[in-house]
């Protein structure tokens, strides 16, 4: 894709039909160029820390010992399936480092936060979800009036000024998309019509993830991923076009029939378009609209969609075929599962909505507006072999969602991105933030006082139980949300997929994160979720799996910044795994940065390990309660059952530290040191030589923060 040089008029017989002037002639435009980088953050890993050289003390290491190397890398169970195709290049770098664990997702939350200050924020992210995703863009941006603009003569010449970059996109994405139908193998054909691809529930998947061929295919650069630059190019081309000036203006609406599809303007006023099926391109000037089409989403017909909304307060919802429930959606034509002891009836709908990319890319952009986002699966920002984006420029939204979106990707990239307002979202599974197999999600608020709700299933919490999960089945949901990496570990077919990588960032705010199982920075099977909180008092409940604990070779992180004071599993009691804790070889990373917070612990957790994982919980400021209702928290080294010779090679590792402030401890008496103020009590829980357990309150520097960098360096 290269730039051109236009040198753009505006001829007598050509007409205007706004008041918006082009370029005079004879004026030469410059290309295009994406935004810059954010600089590399001043990462505080290393740097002299007297808290962490005391715990690592406590816990008879030293810096270097906290980690996996390759020689304790063989004692991995499964190790002969962990080098799959589906593993990211840097994922390995990241994982067997949690100490330097934070310069990762220091550097994420940098480089988002400075991609929505940029003149074109969703274009930035989507770069940085390619540089997870490792895909190196190269693609420059388009300037150009293409032979799209044949079919749109009757349309003014302004508007189609402002078109012409983003219908040139749409039509080099098209061609990406069309091309990657016929290069695919066989199976995944008919994955549009599906759209799960496994992700929800095992259902009749098109795409074989047990044949090596198709493995290859959804991980060569040649493969979905070809769609992700041209994804960016067209978000570029979105948020340079300056619609925003057309804005309100009358006598511009029209429908046009093109060979990317329908193109639509609708007017200033009150729409309902109805049930219109796939539009390639929809631009709404204003007003209070009502959408019931699958809005913003791809089709095989039409492989790229885009919805563009200036203003008003939007309706973006369905066609209901029942009345639903106060807690279910009602269905759509795709109908509801009856129902067995490990599902509830979760939705059948195939149909994506609201920026939704499967084998193709949709995106949606509404500008302003107190808006409402309603769909069942795989929409509002999902990528399922494709690219996905929901963006919100203002207002007070609410987004309700089944499962599968709000900032969801696998084999894929999907992005929700809201900039201001008091957001609601809703969902049961597989979002706000959720990466799969080799999928990157991104869900990013950028300030107000949010609401982010993962069902969380049992009656007792409050929830709806749909969705099946291993650890309390038929009872609690599998959240995988809130920032989420899932991989596939199938043991009975032999397939085992490493997982992507789910950011859930809310720059500010007082916030409100409730999940169940597997979320709020968690990680499973070789992927990697974090949970990215700036300021703001926040307020955290979730059960197992949680807040920085991750399970099988993987990592997962809650990074809380700001000096205001958190509460943590104060409304729903914690079970298991969560607050730091990293079980069979994976890594739990807790960090808060200030404040006087209330945490509450159950099982393992507090900066724990449990099957040759790593977890580390760090407060670094602030008059904190620690209560927990079992002794296994705190700085606790456990082998647990994992204790065979060949995986003891690699050791077990807990680490705990609190920093200032005059802190309450409350756990169980037992025969092990007892968490004190000013104290160090980390300690092993089976005497094990493979077990490292380090826990000290203190004063000082720990070396280890939310942001990734030393206070000082911000």
């Amino acid at each position: 894709m290269g730039w051109f040089v236009l040198l753009l008029g505006c001829p007598a017989d050509r007409p205007v039909g706004s008041d918006v002037t082009p370029e005079p002639p004879d004026v030469t435009v410059e290309p295009p160029t994406f935004d810059r980088e954010a600089p590399s953050i001043a990462c505080a890993t290393g740097t002299p820390a007297p808290l962490l050289e005391a715990v690592l003390t406590d816990a008879g290491l030293v810096a270097d010992d906290v980690g996996y190397t390759d020689a304790t890398w063989m004692g991995a169970s499964y190790l002969p399936f962990l080098d799959d195709p589906f593993l990211l290049p840097w994922f390995r770098d990241v994982h067997w480092d949690p100490l330097a664990l934070q310069c990762h997702t220091g550097q994420v939350t940098a480089d988002l936060d400075h991609a929505v200050l940029t003149a074109h924020p969703v274009a930035t992210v989507l770069g940085e979800a390619m540089a997870l995703a490792d895909r190196a863009p190269t693609a420059q941006p388009v300037d150009a009036r293409g032979p799209q603009l044949a079919s749109l003569t009757t349309m003014p010449y302004a508007l189609q000024d402002a078109l012409a970059p983003i219908l040139e996109a749409m039509a080099q994405a098209g061609q990406a998309a069309r091309a990657l139908r016929l290069d695919a193998p066989a199976g995944p054909r008919d994955l549009v019509e599906t759209g799960h691809g496994g992700v929800l529930i095992e259902l009749s998947t098109a795409l074989d993830l047990t044949d090596v061929d198709h493995q290859i295919w959804a991980t060569d650069p040649e493969g979905p991923s070809r769609l992700y630059d041209p994804a960016r190019v067209l978000a570029f081309a979105i948020e340079g076009a300056d619609l925003m000036r057309f804005a309100g203006m009358e006598g511009l609406a029209g429908t046009w029939s093109t060979e990317l599809g329908p193109v639509v303007v609708a007017g200033p006023g009150v729409d309902e378009p109805g049930e219109i099926g796939a539009v390639a391109l929809y631009l709404d000037l204003g007003g209070d609209d009502v959408y019931v089409h699958p809005v913003g989403a791809n089709t095989a017909r039409v492989p790229v969609a885009v919805h563009l909304d200036l203003g008003g307060h939007d309706t973006y919802g369905y066609v209901p075929t029942d009345d639903g429930t106060e807690a279910l959606l009602p269905a759509d034509a795709g109908g509801r599962y009856a129902g067995d002891a490990n599902y509830g009836p979760i939705s059948w709908s195939t149909t994506g909505r609201q920026g939704s990319g499967r084998y193709g890319v949709g995106m949606l952009f509404d500008w302003q507006g107190d808006d409402q986002y309603t769909s069942l699966r795989t929409s509002q920002g999902w990528g399922h072999l494709g690219v996905g984006v929901l963006f919100d420029g203002d207002g007070d939204d609410v987004y309700w969602l089944g499962g599968g979106g709000l900032g969801g990707g696998a084999m894929g990239i999907g992005v929700l991105l809201d900039l201001q307002g008091d957001d609601v979202y809703r969902t049961f599974t597989s979002s706000q933030g959720f990466g799969g197999a080799r999928g990157i999600g991104i869900a990013y608020d950028a300030e107000g006082q949010d609401t982010w709700f993962a069902d969380p299933g049992r009656a007792e919490d409050g929830g709806t139980h749909l969705y099946a999960t291993g650890q309390l089945p038929g009872d609690s949901n599998a959240s995988l949300s809130q920032g989420m990496g899932l991989g596939i570990r199938n043991d009975a077919e032999g397939t085992f997929l490493s997982g992507g990588v789910g950011v859930l960032r809310d720059r500010q705010g007082d916030d409100v994160y409730t999940a169940s199982i597997f979320g709020q920075g968690s990680g499973y099977w070789q992927g990697a979720g974090y949970l990215l909180d700036g300021g703001g008092a926040d307020a955290y409940d979730a059960l197992w799996y949680v807040q920085g604990g991750a399970a099988h070779y993987a990592i997962g992180a809650l990074m809380d910044d700001g000096p205001e004071g958190d509460e943590l599993n104060q409304v729903i009691d914690p079970i298991n795994v969560h607050v730091g804790s990293g079980h069979d070889f994976s890594v739990g990373l807790y960090v808060n940065e200030g404040g006087d917070d209330r945490v509450r612990l159950a099982g393992l957790a507090g900066g724990v390990s449990n099957c040759q994982g790593v977890g580390i919980a760090v407060d670094n400021g602030g008059n904190d309660e620690w209560i927990g209702r079992s002794h296994r928290a705190l700085g606790l080294g456990n082998q647990s059952v994992c204790s065979d010779a060949s995986r003891t090679q690699a050791p077990s590792i807990g680490l705990f530290l609190d920093s200032g402030g005059t802190d309450v401890y409350s756990l169980p008496k037992s025969e092990h040191p007892v968490p004190a103020d000013d104290s160090a009590f980390g300690f092993a829980l089976n005497g094990a030589p493979g077990e490292h357990g380090g826990a000290v309150d203190g004063q000082g520097e720990t070396s280890i923060h939310a942001s990734g960098q030393l206070p000082a360096a911000r």
